[in-house]
């Protein structure tokens, strides 16, 4: 009788993946399997499909979409020290916005290297007004403009999407799809369970503001010639509805074009020759 089960060494053998890369899928739930190390058993005929058809891309599975930590949002300030921006938002002021609200970020890992976050920022509207008139840099943003989730009729101020450039721009680029649609799920989430009337954010760079137009933003101001575009969302539009047709456009017109993949960020950042520099 033709035996039924692959030992994992079998395994690797035929699906060609080294040992650390298997039992990393393994655990993802990539590959079926049954029983616990050591006495792992992988079925015969899962595992030879697998080789014949492929695995699929890992890019994407490998990559988490979890709540930003205060070690984090430190690795996000290190970053940035090197340019001495002084728009730079103090990291006493980040941890003090946590303590009012610790869901204010959300980070792209794989494994445990960043590769990109989002930042939504419930504010005082007058604030963000402020803001995206240029009549206030987000370092001055006093803590009494930051909202908890549970407030009633909230405004929220999108500050930056990026993606950290890998020098792979088709890994960039699946990883900023990846960011955009978390991003946008999480967006819908919390339109769901509380009371937010308005988004707002900038764009600073043409594809972050066709990023934002797709997205259902109405440009409201423009600001340097053009350059720097203020836009707003009113959550009267239907998240289902709107969340539907953008992942539809991101699957029929490969989500962003080639030159965007580096650049899934609606603000603060842009980038020169793959080199973060802030600016407003």
């Amino acid at each position: 009788m033709e035996r039924q089960y692959y030992t994992a060494k079998e395994a690797m053998e035929i699906l060609k993946k080294p040992n650390a890369t298997f039992y990393r899928e393994v655990k993802a739930g990539l590959i079926p399997h049954v029983g616990k190390r050591p006495n792992m058993r992988f079925p015969k005929e899962a595992i030879d499909a697998l080789a014949e058809v492929g695995t699929f891309d890992q890019e994407e599975t490998t990559l988490t979409f979890i709540p930003s930590t205060i070690a984090s949002a430190w690795e996000k300030q290190e970053m940035a020290h090197p340019y001495e921006d002084q728009d730079l938002v103090p990291f006493k002021n980040v941890l003090e916005w946590r303590k009012v609200n610790s869901e204010l970020s959300m980070d792209v890992r794989e494994g445990n290297k960043l590769r990109g976050w989002i930042t939504f920022l419930p504010l005082d509207e007058k604030i963000i007004l402020a803001l995206i008139h240029d009549k206030m840099r987000e370092k001055d943003i006093p803590l009494r403009a930051i909202k908890r989730w549970s407030e009633k009729q909230l405004s929220v101020y999108i500050p930056i999407i990026e993606v950290i450039l890998s020098g792979n721009k088709g890994k960039d680029r699946r990883i900023g799809v990846y960011l955009l649609k978390k991003a946008i799920k999480w967006a819908i989430s919390l339109t769901i369970r509380y009371d937010i009337k308005n988004w707002y954010s900038i764009g600073v760079t043409t594809d972050g503001q066709a990023i934002l137009e797709t997205l259902g933003f109405k440009e409201i101001a423009s600001l340097e010639g053009g350059k720097r575009k203020a836009y707003m969302l009113e959550t009267k539009i239907q998240p289902v509805r709107l969340v539907s047709a953008i992942l539809n456009t991101m699957e029929e017109q490969k989500a962003l074009p080639e030159k965007a993949a580096s650049k899934v960020k609606t603000t603060r950042i842009v980038f020169q020759d793959q080199n973060p520099v802030i600016k407003r």
